[in-house]
């Protein structure tokens, strides 16, 4: 007799019911970071062959064997995303704890369901020739490490545009391919949905890596992968949140502060103001030229624990930083068996170990440290002790960060090592 466990995923545009089935009998023998089971498909029941199974950000996977079984042993613990994609299906991803998963897992995929896509999106014609430069900056990042990176197969990437065209919509008939000649990974990134909007210029996307290390026989390109991987390491927002849970932010040469972000407020006032002598008669008229005040930049400006932060003339927003640097507990808290980040407004960080790249910083400049701007758009964050985020989504990345993209992503359990 089998038992049945029902999950519900989100694809953003449908949600579909995903059935999950244990079979009942015993494992014993079995190590317990061993993760395996079956692939078929929901509607004929039969075996899906090469279907691909991964544990997402991990170099751990394979692919269905004849009879769409599979295996992965010394899965990681902790909260892993287990990943099943096959050309033609919906991804089925399941967030589980491997230590704790005691019987083999039954998958069933549904076919893609491409009718209700086209209710809400619109093909674009040469979408590759017009916007390919869009995805290539805002997936592959523009670090020095993402200029290196090759997708390998292009045109795999469809283009759409939703109904009002302010937003366009990428996504990808297969697992991408990229091929990071610095780092010696190959990432098989299994894209859900790329987007960019045109008015706000901001860029999301979420899917699902798996890495495949490059083998060489050259101790001199092995030596040299690893110093760029720990370069890449070093700094990143993967290596912040485990400095954070482990209260080390210092010692690993992070400062962060509060970034106040607020919304300009301008009104006119005369260039020169009227004067009156103490008895109330004018001394000076006010002057018919007028200048544009920013309100809010006058009341931010007036509190003297804050600092203004240099910002384009052209922005909607003025920016100050609360001058006293934040220690660890005002960020995040224990919450069960994981951590929960939670904070007002913004954070910005700096990195002291290591300078930005020079395409970053203004001309004349140098030796400026890396500096980033977080911001959350669902809390409390929910992270575990060795940097892994329940939910990526959940935070938003500028600066250094929102620039390293693909280019800098390592696997989850990467630790750096000695040349």
């Amino acid at each position: 007799m089998m038992k049945y466990l029902f999950y519900k995923a989100s694809m953003r545009i449908q949600f579909n019911t995903i059935i999950l089935l244990l079979f009942c009998f015993s494992l014993s023998g079995i190590c317990q970071h061993t993760i395996e089971g079956r692939v078929i498909d929901a509607a004929d029941k039969k075996s899906l062959i090469f279907a691909n199974v991964f544990i997402s950000n991990t170099t751990k996977g394979q692919q269905t064997d004849d009879k769409g079984r599979f295996k992965i042993t010394n899965a990681p613990s902790g909260t892993i995303d287990l990943v099943i994609s096959y050309i033609g299906y919906e991804t089925f991803s399941l967030q589980l704890k491997a230590d704790t998963l005691k019987k083999p897992l039954l998958v069933m995929l549904n076919a893609n369901s491409i009718e209700l896509q086209a209710v809400t999106i619109k093909r674009i014609k040469d979408g590759f020739k017009r916007y390919f430069y869009i995805f290539e900056e805002g997936f592959m990042g523009k670090t020095i490490f993402s200029k290196e990176c090759k997708l390998k197969n292009p045109k795999a990437l469809t283009f759409t545009m939703n109904n009002d065209d302010s937003e366009l919509i990428i996504r990808a008939d297969e697992p991408l391919e990229i091929e990071n000649k610095l780092l010696g990974y190959v990432i098989k990134y299994q894209l859900e949905e790329f987007r960019y909007n045109f008015k706000e210029r901001y860029t999301s996307y979420w899917g699902y890596p798996f890495f495949e290390e490059t083998k060489t026989k050259s101790d001199r390109r092995q030596k040299q992968w690893i110093e760029n991987r720990n370069k890449a390491y070093y700094g990143s927002s993967q290596h912040f949140l485990k400095a954070l849970t482990e209260k080390k932010l210092s010692a690993e040469g992070y400062v962060i502060h509060k970034l106040i972000r607020q919304e300009k407020k301008m009104f006119s006032v005369p260039l020169t103001t009227e004067r009156r002598d103490s008895t109330g008669n004018i001394i000076t008229q006010a002057s018919r030229e007028k200048m544009m005040v920013d309100s809010t930049d006058l009341k931010l400006r007036a509190e003297q624990s804050l600092k203004k932060l240099a910002i384009n003339g052209f922005s909607r927003y003025v920016q100050y930083l609360v001058r006293t640097p934040l220690t660890e507990s005002e960020i995040i808290s224990p919450y069960k068996d994981m951590f929960a980040i939670d904070f007002s407004n913004h954070l910005y960080i700096v990195y002291n170990k290591e300078f930005e790249e020079p395409q970053f910083i203004e001309a004349g400049q140098k030796n400026i440290p890396q500096t980033s701007i977080v911001s959350i758009l669902e809390s409390p964050v929910l992270v575990e002790k060795n940097g892994h985020l329940i939910n990526p989504l959940a935070l938003v990345f500028e600066g250094r960060w929102g620039n390293e993209k693909i280019g800098e992503l390592l696997p989850l359990d990467y630790l750096p090592e000695i040349p």
